[in-house]
């Protein structure tokens, strides 16, 4: 093979080889870019979960808040006119997590908030029948307090339901806690070789004291709601 030929065979293989790797390469860039962007849903997922979990748990402390008085109230054959509250249900984040178990959790912990509404409703809208009906005069007060009784029972039922979804609420809120400590997107962190959606099973114990960490910051946000309310009967002379 003369010279000639020598060199254009390797520029041939040059020009192949330049061309193979540049199209491995935007190959890989374009399969980085999709889990990098698989990443970042999947953690502000997470971080929008933590908020709303927040917010169902200050809806279940306000209703467990008003349960007490409200059986008190209807059993004494009185009107009672503050209201329980619908849990919010979102379910969008199912296509953008990629944590199977968590997953799970979050479809067994919707379909428990699904029941606990239907009760919260069914029993929201039988209260207004029988207010109504007494309001009207369409039933003596002897009828309302027979059935505000059956009522009680209930709302006694959804009483020991939502507090044990609070309990389940602050324990998935703990655990959703440590998963963003440790899940933040790797790209805006270090760039490596290769990228990883998550830094491996989460330690029981880390969710252990987030959960006790969590418990303590509702309790201090209670007992500081509690002490405003005191003070403001207190301000206005209200027993």
């Amino acid at each position: 093979m003369d010279t000639t030929s020598q060199q254009l065979l390797i520029q041939g293989f040059s020009a192949f080889a330049g061309a193979f790797f540049a199209f491995l390469f935007l190959r890989l860039s374009e399969f980085l870019t999709k889990i990098y962007q698989r990443e970042v849903k999947h953690y502000n997922s997470l971080v929008i979960l933590e908020t709303q979990l927040n917010e169902i748990g200050g809806i279940i402390h306000d209703n467990i808040y008003i349960l007490p008085n409200f059986r008190r109230v209807i059993t004494s054959g009185n009107i009672y006119f503050n209201n329980l509250h619908a849990l919010p249900i979102d379910k969008s984040h199912y296509e953008n997590l990629h944590d199977l178990d968590l997953i799970n959790d979050l479809f067994s912990y919707f379909y428990q908030l699904r029941k606990i509404n239907d009760d919260i409703e069914t029993s929201t809208s039988g209260y207004i029948d029988i207010k109504n009906a007494l309001i009207q005069k369409n039933i003596t007060p002897q009828d309302y307090k027979v059935n505000s009784n059956l009522l009680a029972q209930n709302l006694g039922y959804i009483e020991v339901f939502l507090t044990d979804l609070e309990e389940r609420t602050v324990n998935l809120m703990a655990r959703i806690r440590v998963q963003i400590k440790k899940e933040i997107p790797l790209g805006t962190r270090i760039q490596q070789l290769f990228i990883r959606t998550s830094e491996g099973k989460l330690n029981p114990e880390d969710i252990k004291k987030e959960t006790g960490k969590l418990k303590k910051e509702i309790e201090a946000t209670k007992a500081q709601s509690q002490k405003e309310i005191e003070e403001a009967l207190k301000k206005y002379k209200i027993q």
